[in-house]
C-alpha cells in the first residue's frame, strides 16, 4: 500500500517539474517576442554564471537545491495522495 501511494506521489512530483519546464519553454518564443524577459532563460544565464564562478560547488548547490524542491513537492503531493486514500477507505457510498 505504501509502495503504490509513493510511486504515485513520485510521478506526480515528476509530473510536476515537467510541466514546469515544457511550459517555460513553450513560452520562450512567446516572451521574446513580446520583448518580456523569460523566467526559465534568466535562470539557466544565472545558473552558467553561477558554476562559471563557483565550479563544483556551485553545481553541488544546485543540484542540493532542485533535490530539496523535489523533496518539498513530493511531501505535499504525497501528503494529499494519503489522504484520498484514507478517505476512499472510509467512503460509505463507495463499498
Amino acid at each position: 500500500m505504501t509502495k503504490q501511494l509513493l510511486k504515485k506521489a513520485a510521478r506526480a512530483t515528476n509530473a510536476w517539474f515537467g510541466i514546469g519546464i515544457l511550459g517555460g519553454i513553450i513560452f520562450i518564443p512567446i516572451d521574446l517576442l513580446f520583448h518580456k524577459q523569460n523566467n526559465l532563460l534568466d535562470l539557466f544565464q544565472l545558473l552558467i554564471q553561477f558554476i562559471r564562478n563557483h565550479s563544483l560547488i556551485g553545481i553541488g548547490l544546485i543540484i542540493g537545491c532542485l533535490a530539496a524542491g523535489w523533496l518539498i513537492i513530493f511531501l505535499v503531493i504525497y501528503f494529499f495522495v494519503w489522504l484520498n486514500q484514507a478517505m476512499a477507505n472510509k467512503d460509505y457510498f463507495h463499498k
